[in-house]
């Protein structure tokens, strides 16, 4: 698995040929991207009732995952590429541990909460975010691709996780509240 992910890190990884632009990309992917969905899913919140759900989910989900992965790299520092000396660091990182990737989890986690919405394009373009962002870390040099695959994966675990134990109980029994009954009963009738 390890001469897989340096051979796939070194086909990803940019070389100092690249042009400027795919660099400048990169770094808004990497940097700008996950700030965006974070904000379109809280406007979607004040638009949409239904968002709501999703973003307390997204919210959740990313603090979870903020404290998974570094209880995952205090117990198990796996290092950066750039420690053993492979590829460029377009960005520096230090000699701090990176698996797994914290943007790409983060990312992965805020766009799988999408999937609960009934529509399926804002889980597709989330999706598609977490992707650049995730591609995004290992062009730049500060992560395996195993370091990304394996926050994809943790943020869709944790995000589902967070909507079935949390977020659907808990809008299960805030919609069963006396308050919002009347609340609910009081609108419809305006």
């Amino acid at each position: 698995m390890q001469d897989l992910d340096v051979a796939l890190f070194g086909l990803i990884n940019a070389g100092r040929s690249v042009p400027a632009w795919s660099l400048s990309f990169a770094r808004f992917a990497s940097d700008v991207l996950p700030a965006l969905l974070a904000v379109a899913t809280g406007i979607g919140a004040l638009l949409d009732r239904r968002w709501r759900r999703v973003f307390f989910t997204a919210l959740v989900s990313v603090v979870l995952v903020w404290l998974i992965v570094n209880g995952v790299r205090a117990l198990f520092p796996v290092q950066r590429p750039g420690f053993y000396g492979l590829g460029i660091q377009w960005v520096p990182q230090g000699l701090r541990p990176g698996f797994p990737s914290m943007h790409a989890a983060g990312t992965f986690a805020a766009a799988f909460s999408l999937w609960y919405l009934p529509w399926r394009t804002p889980v597709v373009v989330a999706l598609a975010v977490a992707a650049m962002v995730a591609w995004s870390r290992v062009f730049l040099g500060l992560h395996f691709p195993s370091d990304v695959l394996a926050a994809a994966a943790l943020g869709a675990l944790v995000s589902f996780a967070v909507d079935r134990g949390i977020s659907r109980p808990l809008a299960f029994t805030i919609s069963k509240s006396p308050l919002v009954r009347r609340w609910s009963s009081r609108v419809r009738r305006a």
